[in-house]
């Protein structure tokens, strides 16, 4: 369950404003809940996102912004649903080690957070789409090529992974 919850914790962090994205970099304040807002490096997760073919992509700075704000945005959305999802998975490990076992309430929490991830994967995809309208004609090939019916050992856009 941790590595489930860090995982999606990683992959949906919220980070950074839009002057941010135009910086490429930001160091963040504390969040209101306490924890230290991360630094983004947001060039690196462009080029993460479309590796091992981001140079032969030859995305305009436009392309990257667009990109940077579909990404950021769907950051934003999902992170309430992060941090519920991280609220339940403790509900749950502590259910898993209470002195009497409650299973209904282990199944009650394990439905929910397996509707949160479903509702992870699909603002994920739903993103991946957005990236891709990005494209031109001629980069959506390439990536299609790339990508598509492959195992995805690098990059992100075709993989289970960030994007």
């Amino acid at each position: 369950m941790r590595l489930i919850t860090a995982t999606l914790f990683a992959i949906l962090a919220m980070s950074g404003s839009l002057a941010a994205v135009a910086q490429n970099q930001t160091d963040l304040p504390s969040r209101p809940d306490g924890r230290e807002a991360a630094t983004k490096d947001y060039s690196g997760l462009v080029t993460g996102l479309f590796a091992p073919i981001t140079a032969s992509l030859k995305l305009s700075r436009e392309q990257e912004f667009q990109i940077i704000a579909i990404i950021s945005g769907s950051e934003v959305t999902a992170e309430p649903l992060v941090q519920r999802f991280e609220e339940v998975d403790h509900e749950l490990a502590a259910a898993s080690f209470a002195e009497s076992l409650d299973e209904a309430k282990i199944r009650e929490l394990s439905e929910q957070e397996a509707t949160m991830l479903s509702e992870l994967i699909s603002l994920k995809v739903f993103a991946k789409a957005r990236i891709f309208q990005v494209l031109t004609p001629e980069q959506k090939a390439l990536v299609a090529q790339q990508f598509r019916g492959k195992d995805h050992t690098e990059g992100n856009i075709g993989a289970i992974s960030i994007y």
